[in-house]
């Protein structure tokens, strides 16, 4: 096992090596510590250009972050509106159950409003029971009338001078 981590860590090692000797030949009349200060020179070169790359890809997800938090918010939105309209339409529909149980049994528009319930059987029930407490309408006491000769409303003298006779 031990032989297998010091081989992988001396390939990459020589590739990197390799990578190096293809792009920077070194110089034939330079000194090893001028060598080393290329080779430092490159390094924070590509350090920087790495930071680079790092930064503009920290923004891009960022960027990409922000706007899916934007299209959440415009979702959330959405949703609030759905469930605004969806209560609006359960209010009417509910409404007109209303006033559907009143109408049925026979109770004045105006108490249409004050049944509870969801369905129109639970409207329905409340209704009848609402009309049960109300006072029965009466028939309205009329008078007897005589449909004989006065039932016109003129007089037997307004009568003849009608007719001409007079």
């Amino acid at each position: 096992m031990e032989q297998q981590t010091e081989t992988v860590m001396e390939q990459p090692t020589e590739t990197v090596t390799e990578q190096t000797n293809q792009t920077h030949q070194p110089e034939t009349g330079k000194s090893a510590e001028d060598r080393i200060k290329d080779m430092e020179t490159a390094l924070k070169k590509a350090n920087s250009e790495a930071a680079k790359y790092r930064k503009a890809a920290e923004a891009a997800e960022a960027e990409r972050k922000a706007k899916e938090e934007a299209e959440l918010s415009e979702t959330d939105k959405l949703r609030k509106k759905a469930a605004e309209l969806e209560a609006e339409l359960n209010r009417a529909r509910v409404s007109m159950l209303q006033r559907d149980a009143a109408t049925k049994h026979n109770l004045p528009p105006e108490l249409a409003s004050r049944l509870k319930g969801e369905t129109l059987e639970e409207l329905e029930a409340d209704a009848k029971a609402l009309a049960e407490l109300l006072p029965k309408p009466q028939a309205p006491h009329v008078n007897p009338t005589n449909p004989g000769g006065g039932a016109s409303g003129e007089t037997p003298d307004q009568k003849r001078i009608r007719l001409g006779l007079r």
